[in-house]
C-alpha cells in the first residue's frame, strides 16, 4: 500500500507483457513521455518475477503467448496481486476464448490489436486513476479507524472524569 502523499510524487508502474520484442519496444516508445515507470516482460513467468520484485499498479498483457497465455497470466495476477489493474491486449479474433479470459482473469479492460495510441494511453490513465482512488480510499478508511479509536479513548476518559466529579 502506498501512502496518498507519496503516490503523488512517485510515478506509478505499468508492466507490459508480450512475447514479441517489437510490440514491447513499441509500447515503451508510446509510454515513454507519460508519467509512468514502464517495465517490460517477454513472458508470463518473467512478468510474475517482476511483480515479486517491484510494485506494479497496472499490467497490460498480450493474449497469445507461448507457455503461458495472457489469460492464464492475468488469472494468476488476479489471485496473487488483486489490487493490480489488468488489461488484455489481443489481435486474436476468437470471441469465446476472449470472453473466457475476461471472466477467469477478472480483466478490467480488453483492447484489440492493432491498438489506437490515444485509446491505450487513455485506458492506462483511467486504470491508474482507479488504482490511486482505491489506495486513497484504503488510506482514508485506516485514518478514520485510527481517529475513531482515539476518539473512543477520549470519550472514556471524559466519562471517567465526569463520574469522579458527580
Amino acid at each position: 500500500m502506498t501512502d496518498v502523499n507519496t503516490s503523488k510524487s512517485t510515478p506509478m508502474t505499468v508492466l507490459c507483457v508480450d512475447d514479441e520484442l517489437n510490440i514491447l519496444k513499441s509500447m515503451k516508445r508510446l509510454l515513454y513521455k507519460q508519467n509512468y515507470q514502464v517495465l517490460l516482460a517477454e513472458s508470463g513467468a518473467k512478468a510474475l518475477k517482476i511483480m515479486q520484485q517491484h510494485e506494479v499498479h497496472l499490467i497490460i498483457s498480450d493474449m497469445k503467448m507461448p507457455e503461458m497465455s495472457g489469460a492464464e497470466l492475468l488469472e494468476k495476477v488476479a489471485t496473487t496481486f488483486p489490487e493490480i489493474y489488468r488489461i488484455l491486449l489481443t489481435g486474436y479474433s476468437d470471441m469465446e476464448s476472449t470472453i473466457n479470459a475476461v471472466n477467469k482473469g477478472k480483466i478490467d479492460r480488453y483492447l484489440q490489436k492493432p491498438w489506437n495510441n490515444d485509446e491505450i494511453i487513455k485506458t492506462i490513465d483511467e486504470g491508474l486513476e482507479k488504482v490511486k482512488l482505491k489506495n486513497e480510499n484504503i488510506n482514508l478508511q485506516n485514518l478514520v479507524k485510527k481517529q475513531n479509536k482515539l476518539l473512543k479513548g477520549m470519550n472514556q476518559s471524559l466519562e471517567e472524569k465526569v463520574k469522579l466529579r458527580t
